[in-house]
């Protein structure tokens, strides 16, 4: 499988030879040095890093429209029209990057750009600023190259990626996925070609019962021994789901993690209070194998199950201590998230160009991967029933990290990758 021997020699090349590695560089620190954290309080926002893009377009002739989706976040969609053809390849990248959270543990300025030997460090060098700016600098080649394609390439430079997802979502409801044939997902992967991505469903259990005071708590309700026991029934859904379903062997095995407790759920908790109502946040990773509706299901079951427990256990402590007390205590559940995992086909054209121009650029053969997370890939394939492959330059463990960083000569590899992917998918004779 090449998907590369379409592609004109001559043409690679001349839009091979028009990527400038100083350009890229540039552009990446451009980006990484405007603060795009979500942070209304601060009055931090992506608008600043939609303005450059914008700006980068018109100075480089692209059509392109920015569309606001809320105040402070905007996408801008930038196309460029080749000769007629079928297909359309998205480039998608996002420019909201996650917090740096305390500033003196990092060795580096997180919005400085610094540059150190062959790495570039600060927040969103690695997820996804660098990739962004490969993917726009990757169009801008073949267009100052004069290579010949047969379709459309749309890229797509979106907000709030880490968080909802509202750009991605936007994006779709204005349309412009509409005509999307195939869409590389432009995030850090080591360059492996990810044609899966675990899904994603977001729990919040709310159990509530009486507060009262901490020495008198028979005056009250205590959630503590429903809690308990809710993670526990999380603990054994997750091995079924473990045997039930195996390992993938992309994305390795399903996983629903609790990782906030709260009691109370909300407010300042104190020793000597007992709290009404405790709260649950639950983290649940699938793989393809996996149904979300049966999830949903198996969670709110357990949610009653609980609920059920509860109350049992709360009649026979009071038998016990003669105590009678209403046992109204209830668990409720909330789901706040739900991205379905992904799986494009090997065999489908947009795999076969990116495993070409992988194999084209380094020169070995290809490492498939899965992505642990989930990405706006998802909604492009859920929504529209999209191929999508998800592959950029950056260390796979380092997103999110203190002193995040890229290598600067693996992201001039990953738009060189993107040029070719393009020259392969949208060859003339594929239009």
């Amino acid at each position: 499988m090449t998907g590369i021997k379409n592609v004109n020699r001559e043409t690679a090349q001349r839009a091979l030879a028009a990527l400038d590695f100083d350009e890229l560089v540039d552009l990446t620190a451009r980006l990484v040095r405007l603060n795009t954290v979500w942070d209304p309080e601060e009055g931090t926002c992506e608008q600043p890093a939609a303005d450059l893009a914008a700006r980068w377009a018109e100075k480089e002739g692209f059509d392109h429209v920015m569309d606001q989706v809320v105040p402070g976040r905007s996408n801008v969609v930038i196309t460029f029209d080749g000769t007629p053809g079928e297909r359309t390849l998205m480039f998608e990248g996002h420019v909201d990057v996650v917090t740096p959270g305390d500033v003196t543990a990092w060795k580096y300025d997180p919005f400085g750009a610094e540059i150190v030997g062959r790495r570039m460090y600060g927040r969103g060098t690695n997820d996804t600023k660098g990739n962004t700016a490969a993917m726009l600098l990757a169009m801008a080649a073949l267009k100052r190259s004069g290579a010949k394609f047969a379709g459309r390439i749309k890229a797509g430079v979106l907000c709030d990626e880490e968080d909802g997802m509202i750009g991605v979502l936007d994006f779709i409801e204005r349309g412009h996925a509409d005509q999307v044939t195939g869409a590389v997902i432009c995030e850090p992967e080591d360059n492996f070609i990810c044609c899966t991505q675990k899904g994603a469903v977001r729990a919040v259990f709310t159990l509530t019962g009486r507060q009262a005071h901490g020495a008198m708590p028979l005056s009250g309700l205590n959630t503590a021994p429903a809690l308990a026991r809710l993670i526990q029934g999380l603990a054994g859904l997750e091995k079924e789901e473990v045997e039930a379903h195996g390992r993938d062997g992309m994305l390795g095995w399903p996983q629903i993690t609790p990782t906030v407790i709260q009691a109370p759920s909300k407010g300042p908790a104190q020793l000597n209070v007992l709290p009404g109502e405790a709260r649950v946040m639950v983290d649940i990773r699938t793989t393809p194998a996996q149904s979300h509706s049966s999830l949903r299901e198996r969670l709110r079951a357990l949610a009653q199950e609980v609920e059920c427990w509860a109350k049992g256990y709360y009649q026979e402590y009071d038998a016990r201590l003669d105590l009678e007390r209403p046992h109204d205590l209830t668990v409720g559940v909330e789901f706040i998230t739900d991205r379905p995992a992904t799986l494009t086909d090997r065999n489908d054209p947009l795999v076969r160009a990116v495993h070409g121009a992988v194999e084209q650029v380094s020169g070995v053969e290809p490492v498939y991967a899965g992505v642990p997370g989930a990405t706006d890939g998802t909604f492009l394939w859920a929504v529209k029933d999209i191929p999508i492959v998800t592959i950029g330059a950056g260390d796979r463990e380092v997103p999110h990290q203190v002193d995040e960083w890229v290598d600067l000569d693996q992201l001039y590899e990953t738009a060189r990758i993107y040029i070719l992917t393009a020259l392969a998918y949208l060859a003339p004779e594929q239009g």
